[in-house]
Formats: C-alpha cells, structure tokens, sequence
C-alpha cells in the first residue's frame, strides 16, 4: 500500500532537490600532516615513518608484527604470497570486493574460489565456505564489506577443523570489532588499505600478523623476494649501495613498499582514527533511524555484539516495494543533491562475470593459472553461479561516508532517501506498470 502524506516533486523531475552545496573531502589536513611530511625531507631515506607507522599498528591492534605497503591490494599479495602455496591451489573468498583484494591470489598462479553470500550481512556465507574446500584448498580469505564484520567464529571454527590459513581483508574496516575484537586480529593475517579508505596514507596498506614466519614471508615478498633480518625487518638483500651486504633474494617476490612520504601523512591521520570512526558511527545511527522502515529499503544487517565502521553505508532497493528500480532510485538521489550515493555495487557484476575471470585474461592467451600447462581447464568461471550474489548484489547500493559528515550533511541525506523512496512507493502501480 502507498504511504499517504506530502510529497514533493523529485529534483530529477524538475523539483527543487533537497541540497545544493558540495560534501566536504573526506579527510582533515593541517600543519600535523605539514610538520610529519617536513621532517622526511630533512631525513630523507631513514625509513624512520615507516617504522613508527607500524609501531602505531602494532601497539593499536596488539599485534606482533606490522608491515607497511604501497598499497592495500600489495598488502592482501604478500599475504598471499607469504602462504607459500603451490601452482594450482585453491583459494576461497568473495566475488563481491574490489579487484584488488583478489588480483593477488592469481598473481601467485592460484586459483579463486568464490563463494555466496549472506543476503542480510552481504558478507561471505561460511557454510558455502565450507561447502567450497577441496584437497586444493590452501586458504581462505573474507572481506568485512563495507566495514561490516564477517561471521569469524563460524569461518575460524571451519578453518581450524580443515587447518587452513584465514587472511582478512580489513580495507574498509578499519577499526571495526567482531565480538569485541578487532578485525584483523582473529584470523592468521590481517590486511587493511590507507589509500582513500578511512584512514589515508595518501596511497598504502598495512599487515598485521602475530605469526613471525608469515611476518617474515610477507615482509620478503613486498621486497622484491628478499631474505629478511626479522631483529630489524629490514631486506638484506644486496644494493648498489651496501654492497657486501650479507643475505640475497631468497624467493620470487614483488614489489609493494610504502615510502616515508605517505607514512608520515599515515601518522598524522592515524592520530585522528577514533574521531573519524566516531563520525561514520554518528551517522550511520541517525541514518538507521531515519531509514529503517522506508518501504523497499534494506539497511545492511550488522549482527548483535559487532561494530561496524561505515566505511560504506550499505543498503537495498526492492524494485516492487519501493515502485522503482535500484537504478532510477539511485540516479533519482544523486539529483537531490547526494552526489556520494551510488549504486549497484560492481555495477551489480560479481567478478567472476568480468573478462579476467570469464575469458581466462591473464598472461597472453595461455589463461594460465586457471588453464595448466598441458591446455585442461582447472576452472571455468563460466560455470560459476552464486545465486544470492546474483540476485542480491544488483540492488545493493551504499554511501560513501565521510569522516568530516556534519548533522547537517546526514540530515540532508536523510531527506533525501525519505522524499525519493516515499515519492515512488505513493507511486508504485504506475511506476511498475509503466516499467520505471
């Protein structure tokens, strides 16, 4: 049934939209960033920002080990990498992430193996986690979308019980608990991005680990495969400029080390972590509230004794329900003036349905990993199907949040969810039957 009431003509009819000013940036910078960027320049090549980065981590997250890279999609390969697995191996984790927190497992020569979601968290499913392991299985991955903690005691408890290595990908969870616990610290590796995410480096990523001998693989790989003193985690790998130095390239590896330049920015932006955190929380609870029972609207489920952090704000769109498709409701928020709503995530395509995956895209024509070397297909993503990716994921939408949302920008964000999803509900029969 329509909701009764005052309803406004949409701005994307020519109605008056609900804001006209720009959000702000996401992020605060001001002389502390200044001052950490100025002492690199006086102490160029220390590596000195680095390292109190990755004291920062340690210390936040009581972690054993920290490891700075360029970026978060190095940190989810060397963690990779540091699993030391064969040619082949299977690796489980979601189809529904940035390219990033999967282009490591085949970099490695492995093989992804995507399994469905969870319709209400839009995180992994653990029994069709456990429902995917084989005798190739080396490891699994989950991805806390959105800022949204997986299940981890079922995914833990299902890894333990095949002996299997569990890496979390925190990109946009920083900060976020499951059960009380950091994310990042329940699994064998943690890894997090500091590009654009909730707290920036500028360009970065970060692993944490409690394990020396992962520590000791992944801090090699991200330097070019070299041997590793673990006293001072530094390469001893021999350069033009220390030759003599004991110690070589020990193993295949790439490239991903972070630079003082975007660690001292890290440091400075780490210092306001907690407000940034509390921002994204503020808003998401006002949100919750205003939102929760439009018709044809899903807020994303966060479990009872877990904290997310909104990196995202994650939502769906019931077409019949709300009396308008996922698309036209979105384009129809953006003309309000909420230019950070965007929607369908992935464009609503698992990744498993891109061309790297689908047409085997990966080193010339050979399609190696996922075709071997004798020609016999390992896996054919054609056949892949996850039923409630494919039917959830192209109604999901979200929120880029930002850490500096005032009252205001969430209310403006409110009004504009409720005038577009009341409109089209008290207009649902037309808009269905003419198809909008």
């Amino acid at each position: 049934m329509a909701i009764e009431g005052r309803l406004e003509k949409l701005a994307i009819d020519g109605g008056m939209p609900v804001r006209t000013e720009p959000f702000k940036g996401n992020f605060i910078f001001d002389n502390n960033e200044r001052q950490h960027l100025m002492e690199v320049m006086d102490n160029w090549n220390s590596n000195f920002k680095v390292k109190a980065l990755t004291d920062a981590f340690e210390k936040k997250y009581g972690v054993d080990y920290a490891i700075a890279t360029s970026s978060g999609s190095g940190a989810i390969h060397s963690a990779v990498a540091a699993l030391n697995l064969e040619p082949g191996d299977e690796i489980i984790t979601t189809a529904t992430t940035d390219i990033g927190g999967v282009q490591g497992i085949v970099l490695q020569n492995l093989i992804p193996v995507f399994a469905d979601w969870d319709a209400d968290t839009f995180n992994t499913d653990p029994a069709d986690i456990e429902n995917r392991i084989t005798g190739r299985t080396g490891g699994i991955i989950v991805t806390h979308l959105f800022g949204n903690p997986c299940d981890m005691d079922e995914i833990m408890s299902i890894a333990r019980k095949h002996d299997l290595p569990v890496i979390e990908d925190c990109a946009q969870a920083h900060l976020a608990k499951y059960k009380g616990k950091l994310v990042g610290t329940i699994g064998d590796i943690g890894c997090f991005s500091l590009g654009g995410k909730t707290l920036t480096t500028g360009g970065g990523g970060m692993i944490i680990t409690n394990n020396r001998e992962l520590a000791a693989r992944a801090i090699g790989h991200s330097l070019k495969g070299a041997e590793v003193d673990m006293e001072t985690r530094s390469s001893l790998a021999p350069t033009s400029y220390r030759r003599g130095t004991p110690g070589g390239y020990a193993s295949l590896g790439d490239y991903h080390k972070m630079s003082d330049l975007s660690a001292a920015v890290g440091l400075a932006q780490f210092e306001r972590l907690d407000s940034y955190t509390q921002v994204r929380r503020h808003a998401a609870a006002i949100l919750d509230e205003q939102l929760y029972e439009l018709p044809g609207l899903t807020i994303q489920l966060v479990r009872p004794g877990n904290e997310h952090t909104y990196y995202t704000y994650g939502y769906k769109i019931d077409e019949f329900e709300m009396g308008a498709t996922p698309i036209n409701f979105w384009r129809a928020i953006r003309a309000e003036g909420i230019e950070i709503a965007e929607g369908p995530y992935l464009r609503g395509t698992p990744l498993y349905r891109y061309p790297i995956f689908a047409d085997a895209q990966t080193y010339g024509n050979s399609g190696y990993p996922f075709i071997d070397e004798q020609g016999r297909k390992r896996i054919d993503y054609n056949e892949v199907s996850l039923p409630v990716v494919e039917r959830e994921l192209p109604k999901t939408g979200f929120i880029l949040f930002r850490s500096t949302f005032s009252d205001r920008d969430v209310a403006d964000i409110a009004t504009a969810f409720r005038k577009v999803a009341l409109y089209y509900n008290a207009h649902r029969d037309k808009s269905i039957s003419a198809g909008t």
